[in-house]
């Protein structure tokens, strides 16, 4: 069997909190009446804003396109070509998706599932290729069009012209709607919401960079010794800064808003990966490490527990929340995952979810 790196997978561990951060910034999705709390309120917007919008969400992308790597590597190995398999993990990956979807409307699963063939499609590619296209599609070119226009509205207008041409409806009252009316409105109107954000946001461009740049990472063997992450962060860490600079110095050109997340990730991973590898943070990284490898039931878990909490049909928080009161429930919900994922690890292999997708995607194999 191959070896796991270890430090991804409390990488992993840490892109989930932040996606987790985010969705509780965004109470879940759930339009409900904010209740203020004065300063803050304007603390953890202002670390919303600063740390867990996009960032998060792109690490996990790019984690996305690693792993997808180290399977096909691994597969390649024992002269196994899991590509078709992998496409069939995907269409798995999609009704795991669909069922998330069905409690919480703003699932990035099915999102990752459609847009995960890309790598399939291009794993012969040569690396210098990769490299351009994930280089194109991180910088953008579509924003930079619509801001040097002077258009950078555009894909927004698109959006209202697709929800107003095929009638998408906004999502039920989470005071009053039953659970079957909000369940079937997050699986019909609330999937194509949520899809067609992810193009009119720009960030399909930059999660399809991710993917490209996980693939790249991995035949680097990047996290596996032979890249020198002090190398790579002093690379890496000046461009960003440069864009975070020139964001600041020009906040109304939106181009710019949109890449820095992604330039952000170039540093931030192999610095925590670096942090995380370290004999000194084993405290920290084991346990992480086994709350990243029950990604997919955390992920799921999460946002099922916290929407039921909020909505009407169940807990009945909706209205009765502050904002620092829904982050700090998922605090304290990620800090029983973690406790939990590391006691169902001594007795399992696999997270709930990860042993039923493992499962399926090898019935059929010899």
């Amino acid at each position: 069997m191959a070896q796991r790196i270890h430090s991804i997978d409390a990488v992993r561990a840490v892109a989930l909190f932040g996606i987790l951060m985010a969705h509780a910034r965004n109470f879940f999705n759930i339009h409900q009446p904010v209740v203020p709390e004065g300063c803050l309120d304007g603390i953890l917007g202002w670390l919303y804003v600063t740390l867990f919008v996009e960032k998060f969400f792109l690490i996990f992308s790019f984690l996305f396109g690693l792993s997808f790597f180290l399977q096909m590597d691994r597969a390649m190995a024992k002269g196994i070509d899991f590509r078709g398999r992998f496409c069939w993990r995907l269409i798995l990956l999609a009704g795991f998706g669909l069922f998330h979807s069905y409690f919480y409307c703003g699932d990035i699963l099915l999102i990752f599932a459609i847009t995960g063939f890309i790598p399939v499609l291009l794993w012969r590619c040569p690396t210098r290729v990769l490299a351009v296209l994930c280089t194109i599609c991180l910088l953008q070119p579509l924003a930079l069009y619509h801001t040097a226009i002077g258009t950078p509205d555009a894909m927004r207008q698109w959006y209202d012209g697709i929800r107003e041409t095929y009638q998408l409806t906004w999502a039920p009252s989470s005071q009053t709607a039953p659970f079957i009316d909000m369940g079937w409105w997050n699986i019909t109107n609330g999937v194509w919401h949520s899809l067609l954000y992810v193009i009119y946001s720009y960030r399909i461009w930059a999660l399809v960079g991710m993917f490209l740049l996980g693939m790249i990472a991995g035949r680097l063997r990047v996290f596996q010794g032979e890249v020198s992450y002090t190398k790579l962060m002093a690379y890496t860490a000046p461009v960003w800064v440069v864009v975070k600079v020139l964001n600041g110095c020009f906040p109304d050109v939106a181009w710019l808003r949109i890449i820095e997340p992604s330039f952000f990730v170039l540093w931030f991973v192999p610095l925590l990966a670096q942090l995380l590898s370290r004999p000194s943070a084993q405290w920290l990284s084991a346990p992480l490490g086994k709350l990243g490898r029950c990604t997919l039931t955390c992920y799921i878990t999460q946002n099922i527990i916290m929407v039921w909490l909020i909505c009407g049909y169940g807990g009945g928080l909706v209205g009765k929340l502050s904002l620092g009161g829904v982050m700090g429930i998922a605090f304290v919900l990620y800090l029983l995952q973690l406790t939990a994922c590391n006691v169902w690890l001594r007795r399992f292999r696999y997270g709930p979810f990860e042993g039923v997708w493992r499962y399926l995607t090898r019935l059929g194999m010899k």
